[in-house]
């Protein structure tokens, strides 16, 4: 009997443990100010006529991405309208993300810019793509992760460029 009340007491103590945790992770999050993010680019990388575009996503926009990664939108040529179909149960919700634009001949060294829809302790992904050196071939690199400060600098993107057959 003894070890059974032991066995329920230990029970309960990671429970209000665990529940505790939630509750400190949800005060984390800042809903005020906002966050400025800091990307070195090296902009050889990009042709001298690229515009480089960085998007933004919040938590909120990535949640809603997650839930409706299943549906599909379909385009009727004769008609010119989209069809949009979700699984059952699933209603499909529009997500539009901060979108910032930079000529490449604009940038220095860095792109920064300021997001009023980021909070500090949220998740967010970074992205950042233009047109390649090659003038054909698009350089792009993404990060998700959550902010931990009102400045975030980003080091250490990995960069992808496609490989097209190009002219």
């Amino acid at each position: 009997m003894k070890n059974q009340r032991f066995k329920t007491f230990v029970i309960i103590l990671i429970l209000f443990s665990l529940l505790s945790g939630c509750d400190l992770t949800s005060r984390d999050i800042d809903s005020t100010g906002s966050v400025t993010f800091t990307v070195p680019v090296d902009v050889d990388m990009f042709s001298d006529e690229a515009t480089l575009r960085l998007t933004l996503w919040n938590a909120d926009q990535l949640e809603i991405m997650k839930r409706t990664a299943n549906c599909s939108i379909t385009y009727d040529l004769e008609t010119q309208t989209e069809e949009i179909h979700c699984p059952q149960g699933v209603e499909y919700e529009a997500v539009t993300p901060d979108e910032f634009t930079f000529p490449v001949q604009e940038i220095g060294e860095i792109l920064k810019v300021e997001s009023n829809h980021i909070r500090i302790g949220e998740k967010y992904r970074l992205q950042i793509s233009g047109l390649s050196s090659d003038n054909c071939n698009t350089t792009s690199a993404s990060i998700e992760s959550i902010t931990r400060h009102a400045d975030v600098t980003i080091e250490d993107l990995m960069w992808m460029t496609t490989l097209m057959a190009c002219p």
